[in-house]
């Protein structure tokens, strides 16, 4: 029987990042995901984390979707004092850069690391400059580290989904009055997708698993866009 795949999944808890982690654990994957009460701004606390997940070993994917869920608060920029922004902008940034020089110790040589962000940066939301500044600083962050990390042949790429989509993820409560409840801001529309409705952790998946594959050993520092023809890069 061969090995099941490991992987490390950074998230918040919740959103498409805790979908895609519970998905691969009904597939009978080795999935080892991070709590919601990490502080993934503390390098210590988050080398704990993942010593106490991982033990000594090492995975073979890292998946990192977390922002912090105050960049997802609406607000004009002129009303956001310097401590709003630091906390709804730079703290995911920092997040970011932490979980990635952490990870970069427990990934095996030729390990795969995707960074799961919403589309925010491409339509740009007036009232969403920290969320989208923290989005587009981590994309390039994700760049430049595939070309060092590819001195072990470590892949490193980036799947960018809707903004509900990376909110949500799978089964999350639209009910407004539930406390368990997800509000998404509203962002420009550029025009309907191109394909059929679609689970959106679905295609994720499929592009996990095709980032794994040998076949996809020379896609580094790339962006895919997982949001069925709404946005299209080029």
């Amino acid at each position: 029987m061969a090995t099941p795949t490991r992987t490390l999944v950074i998230t918040t808890g919740s959103g498409i990042g805790a979908s895609v982690a519970t998905r691969l654990r009904e597939r009978g994957e080795a999935v080892f995901e991070t709590a919601p009460t990490l502080d993934l701004t503390n390098a210590v606390l988050v080398d704990e984390a993942f010593r106490s997940l991982i033990g000594t070993g090492t995975v073979d994917r890292v998946v990192l979707a977390a922002i912090d869920p105050s960049a997802f608060r609406a607000a004009p920029i002129t009303a956001l004092s310097e401590a709003e922004w630091d906390q709804s902008a730079e703290r995911s940034i920092r997040a970011a850069f932490i979980s990635l020089q952490q990870a970069h110790r427990v990934l095996a040589d030729g390990g795969r690391v995707i960074l799961i962000l919403p589309t925010v940066v491409t339509t740009g939301v007036a009232e969403l400059v920290p969320l989208c500044t923290a989005v587009e600083a981590i994309r390039v962050t994700a760049k430049a580290v595939a070309r060092r990390w590819g001195a072990r042949s470590i892949t490193v790429n980036t799947i960018e989904v809707e903004l509900a989509a990376f909110l949500l993820g799978e089964g999350a409560d639209l009910d407004a009055s539930s406390p368990n409840s997800v509000v998404v801001p509203a962002v420009p529309v550029l025009g309907q997708p191109a394909l059929p409705p679609g689970s959106a952790v679905n295609d994720v998946l499929g592009l996990i698993d095709m980032l794994t594959t040998p076949e996809a050993s020379a896609i580094t520092g790339a962006l895919l866009v997982a949001d069925r023809g709404t946005v299209m890069q080029p």
